[in-house]
């Protein structure tokens, strides 16, 4: 087993009914894709990378035009603990993400018929739902709650779809606690300013 997954299950757990996996295939509804009650689509470099070569954002100009339409400023939290401490704390700062728009909040992205117009080169947070969520995988309340709006996660309660092991879980979901981890500590090096990481973030960005 590698680090990250050490660290991941230092700092996280599995709900007992997820210990044998997973049964989880998307039903195309969009309901993730739509509402500030479904949560954040929060957006870290790797995923910038993929987007903008997706969308052949060459140039500073075009990605800071791009950032400014696509993209929001929202609060965020972290537990921290540093090496050798007995105890650590919680952070607050700021990340990125994408921007829900219209009446329904709908993400950006979201197509005809409930298609990601983006999706070979969506964010990782979307690739991992739900298995990968920490906060879905931690909490069966949490999973119970969300399939009230989602098709998908009520058939998972009923162990349909598509299986993931408990392996597969893990390695979703330690690599999303990764990204975010990384992102905390350049944030950290760098005073918790989201303009000395992403340079290219127009200072009028909204939040």
């Amino acid at each position: 087993m590698n680090e990250v997954k050490k660290k991941f299950q230092k700092s996280s757990r599995i709900s007992k009914k997820f210990e044998n996996g997973i049964y989880f295939s998307c039903q195309m509804c969009g309901a993730c894709c739509r509402g500030f009650d479904e949560g954040e689509v929060y957006i870290y470099e790797e995923d910038i990378i993929k987007l903008t070569k997706s969308l052949n954002l060459k140039n500073k100009f075009r990605l800071r035009k791009f950032a400014r339409k696509y993209f929001k400023i929202f609060d965020n939290t972290f537990f921290w603990r540093e090496p050798g401490a007995s105890g650590g704390k919680k952070y607050k700062f700021k990340t990125l993400g994408f921007k829900f728009t219209g009446d329904d909040e709908h993400c950006e992205f979201l197509g005809e018929g409930n298609k990601c117009t983006v999706h070979k080169a969506r964010p990782f947070q979307c690739i991992a739902f739900p298995v990968g969520w920490n906060m879905l995988i931690n909490s069966f309340n949490n999973f119970t709650e969300y399939s009230k709006k989602c098709p998908a996660l009520r058939n998972s309660l009923e162990n349909e779809g598509n299986f993931y092991s408990r392996e597969e879980i893990i390695k979703l979901a330690s690599k999303e606690y990764e990204m975010e981890r990384q992102f905390f500590l350049k944030m950290k090096k760098h005073d918790f300013d989201i303009f000395k990481i992403y340079k290219f973030l127009p200072k009028d960005i909204t939040c």
